[in-house]
């Protein structure tokens, strides 16, 4: 079986690559520009229809997992690279000979906005998307699903905050362990929010499990554990995992006013699917996340 990646130097799609392999199945891994494409590796140029299409016809893929995309840069940046990006490779699917299943990844910025009363979010619940980022993984997530309308296989893997080694040291929990490692003080943000956090491996299982279910085709499900985790005990339990004494201060440059105070998601929709998944083991991979800051000298 052979399955294409694109994204696939970024953090959740190195260990969905990581689960394919392992499980026999051969990747074809798609980057944007700088590289030439050698063996089952692709540069795709500028993201047109017609390079997913050169892509599709040289590797005739079985499934496609789209993990492409950005979390910063200017609106137009996001938005090309978010929903863009995707609208051309859906079209290149539709248009293609042999259209395969096609995942894509959302996130659990869709949401935005979240009441107490509503937690866990459902896959069905208001979208209210607060940030650029949020509003260009929703837009993907409706072309997505506009698309499966028209009888392509399509799944959308609402990803909320998967843990892991090689996490992108601009998110918080990589920021906080790179200043654990480094130094006295530890510089946050609101620290009273709470968070649905699942490990990455567990993604990868879940994207490929999702793959393989043929009712899961047109649907958004959340790939998420279920459970609240209060980012201040996470962080009290990084500095005690460190073995390091680390005053917390907070930075009033990192707050801010608008946070979602809680988000955390409903399994349902993945258990109505007979698809399990696993409480993260928090220590294991707080310990995972410092490991990486330590490797990396201190730097984020």
């Amino acid at each position: 079986m052979r399955a294409l990646v694109t994204g696939a130097g970024g953090f959740v799609a190195a260990h969905l690559i990581t689960r394919l392999e392992a499980e026999d199945w051969s990747v074809g891994r798609v980057v944007r520009g700088g590289r030439t494409g050698t063996g089952e590796d692709f540069a795709l140029g500028a993201g047109e229809t017609t390079d997913f299409e050169r892509v599709l016809e040289a590797y005739a893929p079985d499934v496609v997992y789209h993990l492409a995309g950005r979390m910063s840069g200017s609106a137009q940046e996001i938005y090309a690279a978010n929903v863009v990006l995707a609208t051309n490779l859906l079209q290149a699917v539709a248009n293609w000979r042999t259209p395969c299943p096609v995942i894509l990844a959302g996130s659990a910025a869709e949401y935005g906005r979240v009441e107490n009363s509503t937690v866990p979010v459902k896959e069905d619940d208001p979208c209210r998307p607060l940030t650029v980022y949020g509003v260009s993984k929703h837009a993907q997530t409706l072309a997505g699903l506009a698309q499966a309308q028209s009888g392509l296989p399509v799944v959308i893997a609402r990803i909320f905050n998967p843990l892991g080694t090689g996490m992108p040291g601009n998110l918080a929990l990589p920021n906080f362990a790179a200043q654990i490692v480094a130094s006295e003080v530890l510089q946050v943000g609101d620290l009273d929010v709470e968070r649905d956090f699942v490990d990455v491996a567990e993604v990868a299982r879940v994207m490929m499990a999702l793959a393989s279910n043929g009712a899961a085709y047109g649907k958004v499900f959340n790939v998420c554990s279920g459970e609240g985790f209060r980012l201040r005990r996470l962080v009290e339990d990084m500095i005690r995992l460190s073995g390091r004494d680390v005053r917390i201060e907070v930075d009033p440059a990192r707050l801010r006013p608008n946070d979602v105070r809680a988000l955390i998601g409903s399994t349902a929709r993945l258990r109505e699917a007979a698809i399990e998944i696993k409480a993260p083991d928090m220590d294991r991979l707080l310990m995972t996340i410092l490991a990486d800051a330590t490797a990396k000298g201190g730097q984020g």
